[in-house]
Parts: C-alpha cells; structure tokens; sequence
C-alpha cells in the first residue's frame, strides 16, 4: 500500500512531498524526480509536448521550472494541459522504473 507523507521545514512550510494533486507544483516534482531516476532515458519519452520542458540529451540539470510556472502563470497551460503532463510524467517515471526491474 503507498503512503503519502507530509513533511514540515523548519521555517513551518511544507516540504514538496505535500504538493498539490495534479497542480504545477506537482508537476514540477514529479519532472525533477523523472530526470534524477536511473532508468530515465530521454530518447524514450513519447510524448512530444512533455519532451519541450525536459532537459537536452545527455543533460540532467533543469532549468525548465521557471518556464513551466512562467507558462502556467500566462495561462500558456491550461489545466487539461497540466492534467496531461502529470499523467505523462506519473506514466515515464514508471516506465524508467520498469526499465531498471525488468
């Protein structure tokens, strides 16, 4: 069974472990998680639309946040958009999980 856990900083804010269900936080997580995995394998992300705020070939560093809030904060993704890139994002990181179990 998983578990969700809230953490607490010391300055009394929540931890991204506490991020909002399908929100950009959420996303933004769920693609620095994705990009840090093992398994992860660029080359094997299918969709197109999620390829554009991942980084380049060969590159594990991020820099994609700020376009992703820039974009959301512009209304640039709209929340089916977002839906869909949190859906995309859950299904690679179990992808680059299988890849490394299987």
């Amino acid at each position: 069974m998983l578990k969700r856990f809230s953490a607490t900083k010391r300055d009394g804010t929540q931890s991204d472990l506490d991020a909002q269900k399908g929100g950009i936080d959420e996303l933004v997580l769920r693609i620095r998680q994705l990009i840090r995995h093992r398994g992860y394998d660029r080359a094997k992300i299918t969709s197109e639309y999620l390829k554009r705020y991942l980084p380049g070939e060969n590159d594990r560093t991020w820099q994609g946040e700020t376009i992703l809030r820039k974009h959301h904060a512009t209304a640039q993704i709209d929340s089916g958009t977002l839906t869909y890139l949190v859906e995309n994002v859950h299904i690679e990181l179990q992808m680059a999980h299988e890849r490394l179990t299987g």
